[in-house]
């Protein structure tokens, strides 16, 4: 039992060490939640208190409003938030769905309301539609809409091509923005860039680490006035933002099977008449988050959360190509072997001649 008790420890542990590394790893897709408290008259109201929590892991923020009743508390992450707002002589204010994304800040405006503290006005679904804070122009797709919208492959960069002023003449690997060239287009995840850097200015929409749809909580595309969070790495930013654990556990698992049998071919194959290319493909994944609870140790609902996923990729395939085999004797080198042999079939075909020449002048004299 004690050895149990160690080993569930050092687990603890080497958990407590591992978790904060992923944390700041993923602060880079961060923003902020920005608002005004007012009373009924419209009029700033300076010094009131608000607190702000996630409605998935439950963590706090705090913040006081200042002398024209603004207030900011930078670096939330990603998600849904209820905002609380409380001052002497007011009704308390909770403005509930509150949605922070990684594209653009979120506004809230506040309207206290005379009363006392133990009565509350509650707004759902406060964020302001119009951005103020922000000249910034973004579009986010959500993992609802993710899950919702159908792609040919399990790849999140498929969902840049549902963004307004992409153009897509091909295929997605060669998408456009608003006209610019691909060399202006930035993919990140988590802050980090992942895209293909070496053929930028013709493949400029690829990535080299492909993010996956049950990792991905958010994509975000800024094609105008980013502020400083974008580090000027292209004029157009398209954002990835992975999935984190929250104080429920839930999770995922699928197996995506295509084959050749089950499909129909295809137009130019039929008008062609060539037969259905072979196809198999098993593409099995999971993915798991929550609190980290060791059960009689520590629970760190509220405080500590994983999230991992796996998905693995099986496509075989055959391609058929067209080579030049050359004798053995040239893969061993052997190249006055093959002149030799060259010069004895040239002398065999000139012998081959003269006897058909011999043998009609032997006919020509017995006539």
């Amino acid at each position: 039992m004690r050895r149990m008790s160690i080993f569930l420890g050092l687990a603890a542990a080497i958990l407590v060490a591992a978790v904060p590394g992923i944390a700041r790893a993923q602060g880079s897709s961060t923003s902020s939640i920005t608002g005004v408290v007012v009373d009924a008259e419209g009029g700033f109201v300076p010094g009131a208190s608000i607190k702000i929590k996630s409605d998935s892991t439950s963590a706090e923020f705090t913040a006081v409003s200042g002398a024209n009743g603004v207030f900011t508390v930078p670096a939330v992450n990603v998600g849904v938030y209820t905002v609380t707002v409380t001052l002497q002589g007011f009704k308390q204010a909770v403005l509930k769905g509150v949605t922070v994304t990684a594209g653009q800040p979120a506004t809230v405006r506040a309207t206290l309301e005379v009363g006392g503290l133990t009565e509350e006005v509650v707004v759902s679904g406060a964020t302001e539609i119009i951005q103020t804070t922000s000249a910034a122009a973004a579009t986010v797709i959500n993992t609802k809409q993710i899950t919702s919208l159908p792609v040919g492959t399990r790849s999140a960069l498929d969902f840049a091509q549902f963004l307004p002023g992409v153009q897509t003449a091909s295929s997605v690997r060669n998408s456009t923005v608003n006209g610019l060239p691909q060399s202006s287009i930035s993919i990140t995840l988590d802050g980090v860039n992942i895209q293909d850097n070496t053929l930028k200015t013709t493949d400029g929409m690829f990535a080299i680490v492909s993010p996956r749809l049950d990792a991905i909580e958010e994509v975000s595309m800024t094609s105008a006035a980013q502020g400083a969070e974008a580090t000027g790495q292209g004029g157009v930013q398209i954002r990835f933002t992975t999935r984190s654990g929250s104080n429920s556990f839930n999770g995922s698992a699928y197996h995506f099977y295509q084959s050749d049998k089950l499909n129909t071919n295809t137009y130019s194959n039929i008008v062609r008449g060539l037969p259905k290319g072979p196809l198999t493909l098993h593409q099995p994944g999971a993915r798991q988050g929550g609190p980290v609870v060791i059960p009689g140790l520590y629970d760190g609902r509220g405080k500590m959360f994983f999230f991992t996923n796996y998905e693995e990729l099986r496509f075989p395939n055959s391609f058929t190509r067209t080579r030049t085999v050359h004798p053995d004797e040239v893969l061993e080198g052997w190249y006055p072997k093959i002149a030799e042999m060259t010069a004895e079939m040239a002398g065999a075909g000139e012998e081959s001649g003269g006897g058909d020449g011999d043998g009609d002048e032997e006919s020509d004299t017995d006539e």
